[in-house]
This record gives structure tokens, C-alpha cells and sequence, in this order.
């Protein structure tokens, strides 16, 4: 059995999607086995989400949490006394379907199918940090997309915004503006560039790139 590792260790903000993505290294390291996701490795996750599934078995033993984010959905298992980790300490019972959860936890695996085993769950009371965590997992995204080597290069920029929208969905003018660090108005030419050439269009003043 894997240990618990350095507990002083970063959690790594993740959308479920990007673990259904990833796959477990094969050697593990002082008794942790590591995840590689396309942009590191990690030992721990957090994740924020809606509770979409509670179970407990009769006897006690074992109980589980599903947990889903908009981009998929992952269950949290636990045994005998670490129950309590999925207990909301306000009614002493399981998390109920509905709440919105931030859920600190090492990724396991049974069957080939992963899941998580809980460090820390906190229940989220304001629904805007939801988006902030969005926020904050778009801006380790961006980290890991290679800027353009030359911004004054039309073919490197243009790919470089269709890189964006590609990965992180539709985007405005002024984000994609702030998100490449480039002024406004030569933002909004290669914008009308790629619109003219028929890979992106607009929709709700967002940009949308058509393919996949």
C-alpha cells in the first residue's frame, strides 16, 4: 500500500477531465506513486464540484462521494474511519446530492477505473469560487502554452490564438488581448484575420474556433 508521502505537499488544481487524461507513473517515489498529467506530475489534486452520488454500505465500512465539475465526473472512497472525511460535520452524515464541494486527494486506482481517497474536503458556500477556480486553473494552462517566439510574427500569433480557443474555449477580444499580452487593436486584426480566412466566428462577443 502507497504511503501518505510528504503531507506538506502542494495539491495541484486540476479539472476531472484532465485526470480521465492522465495515467500513473511506474515507479513510485519514498512510497507515493505520482500521476503524469500532459503538464507534470503530481501526488495530490484538488478539485471543486457538485455531488451528483452519496452511498454507504450497510454495515459502515465504506462509503463514496461522486463528485462532478462540468468537464466529468470522479468518486471519492473511503473506509472504515476516514468516513469521516466525507461527512458533513453539520449533519454527521455523508454529503448530500447537491453540495458543492473542494476536495483535496491522492489519486488511486481499482480496476482501471481511478478515483480519489480524501485528505480534506471543504463545503463551498459561495458559488463564485467556482469560477475563481476556473480562473486559476486557465492561468496554469496559459504557463504551459509556448508563447509565440515573435509576436510581430503573423503565422506564430494566429496559431497561437487558435491554440487558445482550441484549449480553453470561447474567449473575448479583451481576454485574449490580456491572456497573450498583446495590445488591443492588433489583437482585434488577427482576430479579423482568422475570421476572414473561416477558421473562428463569433458568438455572445466571444470567439469560437471551428474544428477540434
Amino acid at each position: 500500500m502507497y504511503g501518505s508521502g510528504n503531507i506538506s505537499e502542494p495539491s495541484h488544481k486540476v479539472r476531472i477531465r484532465e485526470l480521465s487524461e492522465g495515467n500513473f507513473e511506474e515507479i513510485a517515489v519514498n512510497q507515493v506513486r505520482y500521476f503524469r498529467l500532459p503538464w507534470g506530475s503530481v501526488s495530490k489534486v484538488r478539485i471543486i464540484g457538485i455531488v451528483i452520488d452519496s452511498w454507504e454500505s450497510n454495515d459502515g465500512t465504506f462509503a463514496r462521494l461522486e463528485i462532478h465539475d462540468g468537464t466529468g465526473s470522479i468518486q471519492i472512497k473511503a473506509w472504515e474511519e476516514d468516513i469521516s472525511r466525507i461527512t458533513d460535520p453539520d449533519t454527521n452524515k455523508l454529503y448530500e446530492v447537491g453540495s458543492i464541494l473542494d476536495v483535496i486527494g491522492r489519486i488511486r486506482s481499482w480496476r482501471d477505473t481511478i478515483y480519489l481517497y480524501p485528505i480534506l474536503i471543504n463545503k463551498v458556500e459561495d458559488p463564485n469560487l467556482i469560477l475563481l477556480r476556473e480562473l486559476e486553473i486557465l492561468r496554469r494552462t496559459l504557463r504551459h502554452i509556448s508563447p509565440p517566439k515573435r509576436r510581430s510574427d503573423i503565422y506564430t500569433t494566429n496559431a497561437t490564438i487558435i491554440r487558445l480557443l482550441k484549449d480553453l474555449g470561447p474567449l473575448s477580444l479583451s481576454e485574449i488581448s490580456d491572456l497573450l499580452k498583446l495590445d488591443l487593436n492588433d489583437v482585434s486584426r488577427k482576430i479579423a484575420e482568422l475570421r476572414s480566412s473561416g477558421l473562428i466566428y463569433e458568438k455572445d462577443d466571444k470567439y469560437v474556433y471551428i474544428g477540434r
